[in-house]
């Protein structure tokens, strides 16, 4: 298969490491609005598979235009840019006649899918006969997959709880900084969006930073401080699981430094005069924290010093419910991919690869072409098909119940 990779940054940079590995895939072009960095990410690559170009997330049409004048026949593409640009990108798989894989759906999407409005897109997918796969990384993507493969043998599901818990220097640390592990924007955005929770059957946005605990995940993460958080998994979910849930919540690690920062003012919407001219509080912030293409492109010694933080990383699927008359009460323990860093660094030549590699899954499992047309999100995927997927590309996917 040819794949293009919109994005070259911490996400996309290891998603063309990962599927120049793969012996189906004849192609990838990795794409980024600065070429150059595009350019350093193929050379750093080193495998005649990838080939780089400028491709412009806002310009559907001309980003169609130059991957086929690139590659020629495209059949999927992965979109690894923020998640307010993932309609141009889709668009861009349509006149490419591709399908399209994203590891985060947009807010209109979202907003659209739990009202029971029509998807963006989906009847255009649907008619040109491909399928746009929506927020396949490693949480949410293959957290969903779990959830359905662990709730397809139940009569009831009455709650779906998730916690994800990595080390969060910050919280210990006298001087609160934060250091985001992919794109700044989308990330601090999530964090001071109103988390969306399910609960009484029914979807309801929470206050920022809604419900703190410290939560124990055991072993060398231990405990944590949660709290609610803006993500897919709640929204979709229930929805699509069913079978009478009354209760699914996302919690997420407490960043007090962006807690800090949104308290203070650096919101979305507010705007400041500076020396006469109008700005927004955000795009500051903005243009203070690292880039998170650093974390890609690191040497290997720092890469080094990743692999134990990234192989901490765990999500807790509780799910209670019922089965056989019987009442039910699991909790898996995956580490989503994260916990298989060393190995990356080995194959990749990064450590963190989970959610570009859940992706590259999704993309493989699309080019097998028995998912359904149109627009599906994870949880809609054959999910036996695609944990046995994951053990194709390199890594093994861990999970157990307790």
């Amino acid at each position: 298969m040819n794949v293009v990779i919109v994005g070259a940054g911490a996400q996309g940079a290891p998603c063309a490491a990962i599927l120049a590995r793969h012996p189906n895939v004849e192609r990838v072009l990795l794409g980024a609005t600065r070429a150059a960095s595009a350019e350093a990410i193929r050379d750093r690559i080193g495998s005649p598979k990838v080939v780089a170009a400028r491709l412009d997330a806002n310009d559907p049409a001309d980003l169609a235009r130059t991957a086929k004048a690139t590659v020629g026949r495209l059949d999927v593409v992965i979109d690894m840019t923020p998640s307010f640009c993932s309609q141009g990108v889709m668009r861009a798989a349509l006149a490419l006649n591709a399908d399209y894989v994203n590891t985060a759906a947009c807010p209109e999407h979202l907003d659209q899918f739990i009202h029971g409005r029509p998807l963006d897109l989906d009847a255009e997918f649907r008619a040109a006969g491909r399928t746009a796969l929506l927020a396949c990384g490693a949480s949410p993507g293959v957290v969903n997959v779990l959830c359905r493969k662990y709730t397809d043998d139940m009569d009831t599901v009455e709650r779906i709880e998730i916690r994800a818990g990595f080390h969060v220097p910050a919280q210990q640390a006298p001087i609160k900084t934060w250091m985001p592990t992919w794109s700044p924007e989308q990330q601090y955005f999530d964090f001071c969006d109103p988390p969306c929770l399910f609960h009484d059957g029914q979807h309801e946005h929470m206050p920022q930073f809604h419900e703190p605990e410290e939560y124990d995940f055991g072993g060398s993460l231990g405990k944590v401080t949660l709290t609610h958080h803006a993500h897919d998994e709640q929204y979709t979910l229930p929805l699509l699981i069913g079978k009478g849930i009354r209760y699914c919540c996302y919690k997420y690690p407490f960043e007090p430094a962006v807690a800090t920062f949104f308290a203070t003012g650096f919101t979305h919407d507010r705007t400041v005069r500076v020396n006469g001219a109008d700005v927004r509080a955000v795009d500051v912030l903005m243009q203070l924290l690292p880039r998170p293409v650093q974390i890609a492109t690191l040497d290997p010694a720092v890469q080094e010093q990743l692999v134990p933080l990234v192989a901490a990383v765990r999500a807790h699927i509780r799910i209670t419910g019922t089965a056989g008359g019987k009442a039910v009460d699991r909790t898996i323990v995956t580490g989503a991919l994260f916990d298989q860093a060393a190995k990356a660094l080995a194959l990749f030549g990064t450590a963190n690869v989970a959610v570009p590699y859940a992706a590259a899954v999704g993309a493989v499992q699309l080019t097998e072409r028995k998912t359904k047309a149109g627009i599906v999100w994870p949880e809609e995927l054959d999910a036996a098909r695609y944990l046995a997927l994951t053990g194709t590309l390199g890594l093994e996917l861990n999970a157990s119940v307790a």
